[in-house]
């Protein structure tokens, strides 16, 4: 069998075996959620908070861009208590880094070949898949939650994948185990890219998501211990660090809470809206804004 088809089996797999999870994953969060109140009391429903009806509109691309905008500018807007938490979480990075190196030759000593396999294969899953399966479901099925998991994970995975880890990477320039067995050996703008991980970072931000819109022990068991998995594999594959891990893991954690948490937001009843319009003479643009 081919590269190219093995890989493309395992998309297929791995697409559909997200798919299939989220009935059982809706189920399951709907029976976490309280019992309905008494008749005449308010009862509380899933929304889509200020996420946009569909992924592919105008509408998402411009929540992504405030998105990013607000989690890069949030520590000007921190209080006391919210920087007490960086500090502890940069206080474990820089804790796990004094182990790094005993870390690296425990892992290093308990390597075979079977579990090199494992871990390559595993390392190696798309979570994109994932967050593909969720939009088709909540599509098709008129899901809401499946939609909104889609919706968080993609713009988190666009902030702490695609912008935050990567430059720190580049800024950071601490070499990878392979170049280096010294984990305190950092060349910045150098072409460095071992910390932080940003396959732990990509592994938490979907653990993340679908742990936040699906509170479920076990569910969020599978999540994390899923995502830690992958943190592990890189340092078995002396790709990483611990420390790395630890960062990646950190940083796409809370910005997918972050983001999470921004959506289910109430709407900006002030925000100018647009949406496409069409009959059987006139196209154009349809503009709202409320006051």
């Amino acid at each position: 069998m081919t590269p190219l088809l093995s890989r493309a089996r395992r998309a297929a797999t791995l697409f559909l075996l997200a798919a299939s999870s989220i009935p059982a994953l809706r189920a399951q969060a709907t029976a976490a959620l309280p019992e309905a109140p008494a008749q005449g009391t308010d009862v509380p429903t899933l929304t889509a908070g200020i996420r946009p009806d569909h992924l592919w509109t105008v509408d998402y691309l411009q929540l992504v861009v405030g998105d990013t905008g607000a989690i890069l500018t949030a520590p000007a807007r921190w209080d006391q208590a919210q920087w007490l938490d960086a500090g502890v979480a940069a206080s474990a990075v820089v804790a796990t880094a004094a182990f790094d190196r005993t870390i690296q030759d425990h892992v290093q000593a308990s390597r075979t070949p079977s579990k090199d396999r494992f871990m390559q294969r595993w390392q190696d899953i798309d979570t994109f898949y994932f967050l593909a399966g969720f939009e088709v479901w909540g599509e098709l099925g008129g899901d809401v939650r499946a939609k909104n998991v889609a919706m968080d994970g993609l713009a988190a995975s666009i902030i702490a994948s695609g912008l935050i880890t990567p430059t720190l990477k580049f800024v950071v320039g601490r070499e990878r185990p392979t170049t280096n067995s010294n984990p305190f050996v950092f060349k910045p703008f150098s072409g460095n890219y071992s910390f932080p991980s940003g396959h732990a970072t990509q592994a938490f931000v979907v653990a993340t998501v679908i742990a936040e819109h699906y509170p479920v022990w076990w569910v969020e068991g599978l999540a994390y211990g899923s995502a830690a998995l992958v943190g592990y594999a890189r340092i078995e594959q002396n790709a990483h660090f611990a420390s790395d891990v630890v960062a990646g893991s950190l940083i796409g954690w809370s910005v997918a809470r972050a983001v999470v948490h921004r959506h289910d937001g109430s709407p900006d009843p002030k925000r100018l809206t647009w949406t496409p319009y069409a009959s059987g003479r006139n196209v154009g643009l349809v503009f709202s804004k409320s006051f």
